[in-house]
């Protein structure tokens, strides 16, 4: 089926078949997205929007215009507190279970578990699609903005501490050589250093 399709999710979520509520429960939905093999080109997984509850796995999906089987319902979504989310869903596509079925609708005489061995083997799932079943996320190589940002922020400490570094030696570098006294201040040093005449009266007697 095609993104987009209406089906239902066929099961017994919330009360088993031996409860008072007899019959299955049907809840009514879309196929959300169709997750193919890379190498295979064939359907691994359907992501449908019909709501499904615990008890619900191994039910069917049934598209709804067709009234045929297109899945298995196998697992939904759980948050990271345990919630569940009912309308996020997964189902094995009826490709990938078309040995069990053939064995199923054979004539008694025709079954043979052999045969039914051979053919679950010849449609075994490879790594891609066992990848696609785990629900792993898909390994992107896109650059990363915390790393890009790491990356400036070491940038700007390094410009940083270069720019210190040069401020420390402008200030704590070699002292600034003594500049030579003015005429006046010599002046007045000479006078200081030498008295006049009149200031030693027995200098002036001997001459």
């Amino acid at each position: 089926p095609a993104a987009g399709v209406e089906v239902w999710a066929v099961g017994h979520g919330l009360f088993g078949p031996g409860t008072p509520w007899h019959g299955p429960t049907i809840t009514r939905g879309h196929v959300a997205k169709v997750a193919r093999g890379v190498s295979s080109g064939r359907v691994a997984v359907l992501q449908s929007s019909a709501a499904v509850h615990r008890g619900c796995s191994g039910g069917a999906l049934v598209d709804v215009a067709r009234g045929t089987l297109v899945g298995m319902v196998t697992t939904n979504v759980k948050q990271q507190d345990g919630a569940i989310m009912p309308h996020v869903n997964f189902s094995l596509p009826t490709d990938l279970l078309r040995p069990l079925l053939d064995f199923v609708g054979a004539p008694p005489e025709r079954q043979s578990t052999e045969a039914l061995r051979r053919a679950w083997d010849a449609c075994a799932a490879d790594e891609y699609e066992q990848t696609l079943w785990r629900l792993e996320p898909e390994v992107l190589d896109l650059p990363s903005l915390v790393e890009e940002r790491k990356r400036q922020a070491l940038r700007r400490l390094d410009e940083l501490a270069n720019e210190g570094q040069a401020a420390e030696e402008g200030v704590f570098g070699e002292p600034p050589a003594e500049s030579a006294p003015s005429s006046s201040a010599s002046k007045k040093l000479s006078a200081t250093a030498e008295p006049s005449p009149a200031e030693n009266p027995g200098r002036r007697a001997k001459l």
